[in-house]
C-alpha cells in the first residue's frame, strides 16, 4: 500500500511538473482593431465589401509565452453589416445572401493542423463548417499570426465559389454589370489576452 501511494504521489509530481508553464486562455475580440472584407471581380471593375458587425471566439493554450494548441474558433458575422461604398452593390449583395432569412455567416472550427509556433509568430491550418444563405461547407483556412505583449494578430484569407452556397453572383445595370463566381474573405483579428 505505501509503494502505490508513492507511486500515486510520484506520478502527480511529475504531472505538476510537466504542466507548469501551460495555461489555457480565452482572447477578447478588439473589434476597432479587426476587419473582415469581401472582395471580388465584374466585368466592369474589381469591389470590395466590409462586415461591419462581427465577432469571434477564441481559445488556446499557452507555453513560455507561446501559443501551443488552439481549442475553439468561432466566429459570426452580421449578413446585415455588409456593406460597400456603393448602396446599389450593398442591396444586392444582401439580396443575394438571402440576408433577411439568414442573418448570419457562421465558420466553427473542427480541427486545426500544421500549428507552428516561431519566436513570437505562428501560423496553421483550420478545418471548420461555413455556414452562409443557409448552406454549410467544410472549408481549410491557412492562417498566420503575432503574439506579444498580450495582444495576438491573426491575418488570413479564404477563396470561396458562391455556387457552392447556392448564391446567384450579383448583377445590376440590367444585367450589364455581373460580378464574378469566386470571392476572397480576408481577415485581420486582434485579441487581447488578460
Amino acid at each position: 500500500m505505501i509503494r502505490i501511494v508513492k507511486t500515486l504521489a510520484i506520478v502527480l509530481v511529475l504531472a505538476l511538473i510537466s504542466g507548469a508553464g501551460i495555461a489555457q486562455q480565452v482572447a477578447k475580440l478588439l473589434p476597432e482593431k479587426s476587419s473582415i472584407t469581401i472582395s471580388g471581380t465584374s466585368n466592369v471593375h474589381d469591389w470590395e465589401e466590409e462586415v461591419k458587425t462581427f465577432n469571434v471566439n477564441l481559445t488556446l493554450n499557452f507555453q513560455d509565452n507561446k501559443i501551443t494548441e488552439i481549442h475553439n474558433v468561432d466566429l459570426i458575422c452580421n449578413s446585415a453589416s455588409i456593406v460597400s461604398d456603393y448602396s446599389l452593390m450593398t442591396s444586392k449583395t444582401l439580396d443575394a445572401l438571402r440576408a433577411e432569412k439568414h442573418p448570419e455567416i457562421v465558420f466553427n472550427m473542427i480541427t486545426i493542423e500544421k500549428l507552428t509556433t516561431q519566436d513570437h509568430n505562428f501560423s496553421g491550418v483550420l478545418t471548420g463548417n461555413l455556414s452562409m444563405a443557409g448552406v454549410t461547407k467544410r472549408v481549410r483556412v491557412e492562417f498566420t499570426g503575432s503574439n506579444g505583449s498580450n495582444i495576438i494578430t491573426i491575418k488570413g484569407s479564404k477563396q470561396i465559389n458562391m455556387a457552392d452556397y447556392n448564391i446567384d453572383p450579383p448583377t445590376a445595370m440590367l444585367g450589364a454589370l455581373k460580378t464574378g463566381e469566386n470571392v476572397v474573405i480576408s481577415f485581420t483579428l486582434q485579441f487581447q489576452i488578460s
